[in-house]
């Protein structure tokens, strides 16, 4: 629900808005558009605050660090998150975004398309100099696994615990509960997380 964007910006969904989105009256049509701008920056402002709350995924700074001590593994982040938002989950995390070469964002002008179109994975792809087939996602979405195996990645699903893992058997090459059950003999890296200290 989205009652507390209208109350912020003085504006009443009850007014009956929606029923008349197809008057052509002027008046209408600049309410409309001004609701609707309303709404986005009232959303936008939203996420902003939540993404400086952000917590890391169990086990995503150990085994971003592991990767990055091969030296031969390139890595990238390619996230749904425009780049302000972006930028304000850094403040918490600088000590694992460091590792990463780059970071490709939503707003991206060479992304068109968003998730599940294979586009931002395509584009981490080329600005690593790495082919997708060469190219191991981790997603922790089901739209993201999708574009990962459309863009012709190797997809390791990590579900959101609040979403059913069945969901990704068959849009993903692998799935596990967390970054700490990673195996990387299975794709050709001597990771293998199980081997570290962890309590999970």
């Amino acid at each position: 629900k989205w009652d507390w964007v209208g109350h912020e910006n003085g504006l009443d969904w009850r007014d009956g808005w929606q029923s008349r989105r197809n008057n052509k009256d002027t008046q209408e049509s600049e309410m409309r558009e001004r609701i609707i701008n309303t709404f986005i920056e009232a959303w936008e402002r939203r996420l902003g605050s939540l993404c400086e709350q952000v917590v890391a995924c169990p086990g995503a700074l150990e085994l971003v660090r592991a990767l990055s001590e091969h030296g031969d593994l390139p890595l990238a982040v390619a996230t749904s998150s425009r780049s302000e938002g972006v930028r304000k989950k850094r403040i918490k995390h600088e000590e694992m975004f460091q590792f990463f070469e780059h970071v490709v964002t939503g707003d991206d002008k060479n992304v068109r398309n968003g998730k599940p179109a294979p586009d931002i994975f395509l584009e981490a792809a080329r600005r690593l100099n790495v082919h997708p087939s060469e190219c191991i996602v981790f997603e922790d979405s089901l739209q993201g696994a999708i574009a990962g195996k459309a863009a012709g990645c190797v997809t390791i699903a990590v579900p959101d615990k609040r979403m059913e893992k069945e969901a990704f058997i068959d849009h993903s090459d692998h799935v596990i509960p967390s970054m700490w059950h990673f195996e990387g003999k299975k794709w050709g890296i001597d990771v293998d997380m199980s081997n570290h200290s962890i309590d999970n």
